[in-house]
């Protein structure tokens, strides 16, 4: 059908059609609609702070509604003396914008975004969306009449930008490129180097870079993020977009601002104009109050996060057969994947139906955040301590098959255990299934004994996922090392890892191509010197079965805990399998290496004559943090949080020492921010 424009804001016309009719609720408010109605719910939703808004910006704004100063509509841009404070916000931060003709108060940062996209893309046209991010941006892409093409993020670096794969979507078509950073919901930050990249590459295709970054007051690492808007030469073609409501707790205020180049945001007003005349004028007056007021509590905001954040993380290392995550570097989002092991695992809005109906915990699905989103689940931990602890009690249980801690079920109502396995196999099916995996296992096999790495091995319970990137990252700098950062705990999923091979089991084609993948890369996959590998392991037997497919050279075995609460059953199984893999490194001459704060597992690492690592190695030593491993002192400039990022780093520096790394290299490594 003919598209055209209509001559009001130049809004796309289809006919009877409008943009509006595809539009749903955002998943993130329909989940928090559904909580409101069951009693009890624990929220860790919608991004909201569970701070109130600071006093002083409250006495300003009232002031200034008791002097009659709201009563009446501001310029359309907004305050001058608002727009002043921004722009000597963005100089202080290196990025210089007139405040008269290149910043616009606006109602919050989607308002931003959706008039950015009305004044610049046109009906028929595609705007570059990465996945997974921030669910709303899909909707302000429809109303415009254009399309959302999504491109996914590098969940293996930490879900950076992938330029690449960026350039490869763009075709005629294409407008524009809209960003979150940091990212909302998983809760990382773009590198310099990609973020330049993009840019370059929007260069030469002539595209418009939309960045909203409303959580760069919260960013946890030193790491400095990519910021397109301080790249002078692209000013003409970046939009940036900010907000108060996450970085003063004034979500309810719905006050923001955007900068750009000049022609640009005159094109943007007029869109602005149209839709709101202007932002609250007793939201501008709070926004002043904030610029000029509320340095002290946003530094009271960011230390609460940071405490908040590490209970998370502490919480979701604690069900390690449920969860693998990256670590949020900013935001206060984890974005966790579920695990294929789980029931449910690749269906994130009926597990987080569930989750909400049974356990009365309220997540949003993965999938709301764009295609590879699904399979993961978004926790904010705006909220508070007590409420977080209170919502991983009911998770633990409820993935143990039990009733929820302090959650009362009508009579007669359990949990039913949670079966493995979402769909049952058919024999025939099932039959299939073992023949590929026994392929896959003999490949793997021949690409080990082609390419011979030395194989370090990851096992155990808590922190394995932390354990591995921090492993890789220390051993990169001096050797080759592949290690997929996500977790292989079924036999299917280890042979996939040697074979560096992805499968999509939706149609018999995709798995034709996965296996000649993996025969493709049996046989040429060029050698690593060292191969970092997740043994998981926990029936009975699951060792022995990953042992008959690679031998390691090295293992370290992480506390096991049982993953749900007095789960002693699941716990001894473990040890069984932990021991059968110590007893096959004995045999062999093999090293392992085992966290020594897990006492049966000490005791079971005694035979083999294990190194240990745990809780004291760390020190205070002349005010500074210091790691104690193999006799060396090593001071500490990492951050660490909890003791599964303690024993990644202490474990990392054993494996490291054996594989050859030089101690400065190890020594510089620790020392990193």
């Amino acid at each position: 059908m003919a598209t055209r424009r209509s001559s009001f804001l130049g809004l796309p016309s289809f006919g009877g059609a409008r943009p509006a009719d595809g539009l749903e609720l955002s998943p993130i408010k329909a989940i928090e609609l559904q909580a409101s109605r069951i009693a009890d719910v624990v929220s860790l939703a919608q991004g909201i702070p569970s701070f109130d808004t600071p006093e002083p910006i409250k006495r300003f704004a009232a002031q200034k509604i008791a002097e009659g100063a709201c009563a009446k509509y501001s310029l359309t841009p907004g305050l001058p003396e608002l727009r002043e404070l921004i722009a000597d916000e963005l100089e202080r931060e290196g990025m210089r914008y007139d405040p008269d003709g290149e910043v616009i108060v606006t109602c919050g940062s989607i308002e931003a975004v959706t008039a950015t996209l009305l004044a610049s893309v046109e009906a028929g046209d595609e705007v570059i969306v990465v996945s997974p991010t921030y669910a709303s941006y899909i909707p302000a892409v429809r109303l415009t009449g254009a399309s959302p093409r999504f491109v996914a993020l590098n969940e293996d670096a930490n879900f950076d930008l992938d330029a690449d794969a960026i350039e490869a979507a763009v075709n005629r078509r294409t407008r524009a490129i809209l960003i979150s950073n940091p990212n909302n919901p998983t809760g990382t930050i773009y590198s310099t180097a990609e973020t330049e990249r993009m840019l370059a590459l929007a260069e030469r295709h002539g595209l418009l870079v939309v960045t909203d970054e409303v959580y760069k007051d919260f960013i946890w690492t030193n790491e400095t993020p990519g910021n397109p808007a301080k790249q002078a030469r692209h000013r003409d073609r970046v939009v940036r977009i900010c907000s108060f409501s996450k970085t003063y707790g004034m979500t309810g205020w719905r006050v923001g601002f955007l900068h750009t180049d000049r022609s640009r945001a005159a094109e943007i007003l007029k869109v602005h104009d149209a839709l709101v005349t202007c932002a609250p004028v007793v939201s501008q007056y709070a926004a002043i109050a904030a610029l000029q007021l509320g340095g002290s509590f946003v530094e009271q905001f960011r230390e609460e996060f940071r405490q908040r954040r590490a209970r998370i993380i502490e919480r979701l290392d604690a069900l390690p057969q449920v969860f693998d995550y990256q670590k949020p570097n900013a935001s206060y989002f984890a974005f966790p994947r579920v695990k294929d092991t789980v029931r449910l695992a690749r269906d994130s809005r009926a597990l987080a139906q569930d989750i909400l109906q049974r356990a009365h915990v309220a997540l949003v699905p993965g999938v709301a955040f764009g295609p590879t989103g699904e399979a993961h689940l978004r926790f904010c931990y705006a909220r508070e301590l007590a409420d977080i602890d209170r919502a991983f009690d009911r998770l633990t249980d409820y993935f143990a098959g039990r009733a929820p801690r302090a959650l009362s079920l009508p009579a007669g109502r359990e949990l039913e255990a949670a079966p493995s396995e979402a769909t049952p196999r058919t024999p025939a099916r099932g039959r299939l299934r073992r023949a590929g995996v026994a392929l896959l296992q003999a490949l793997a096999r021949l690409y080990l004994r082609r390419t011979r790495p030395r194989v370090v091995a990851i096992a155990g319970g808590r922190g394995k996922t932390v354990l591995k990137r921090t492993l890789v990252e220390m051993l990169s700098a001096r050797l080759r090392v592949r290690s997929n950062p996500l977790s292989y705990n079924t036999d299917v999923g280890l042979p996939i890892a040697i074979l560096e091979a992805g499968f999509d089991t939706r149609s018999g084609v995709r798995v034709a191509g996965g296996l000649l993948r993996a025969l493709w890369n049996a046989l040429f996959l060029p050698a690593d010197d060292v191969l970092v590998l997740e043994l998981g392991a926990r029936q009975p037997g699951d060792m022995r079965a990953l042992l008959r497919v690679v031998q390691p050279e090295m293992a370290v075995i992480t506390e096991l805990g049982p993953s749900y609460s007095e789960d002693q059953s699941a716990l001894a199984a473990m040890r069984q399998e932990m021991k059968d893999l110590l007893d096959d490194l004995g045999r062999r001459g093999g090293m392992a290496a085992v966290c020594g704060d897990d006492e049966a597992l000490s005791e079971l690492a005694k035979p083999a004559g294990a190194l240990r690592f745990g809780r004291e190695d760390l020190a205070r030593e002349g005010g500074a943090t210091v790691l104690r491993v193999g006799g060396q002192a090593y001071p500490l400039g990492r951050e660490i949080i909890g003791d599964s990022s303690l024993d990644a780093l202490a474990a990392s520096v054993l494996v490291a020492a054996r594989l050859g790394v030089p101690e400065e290299d190890i020594r510089r490594f620790l020392a990193q921010p």
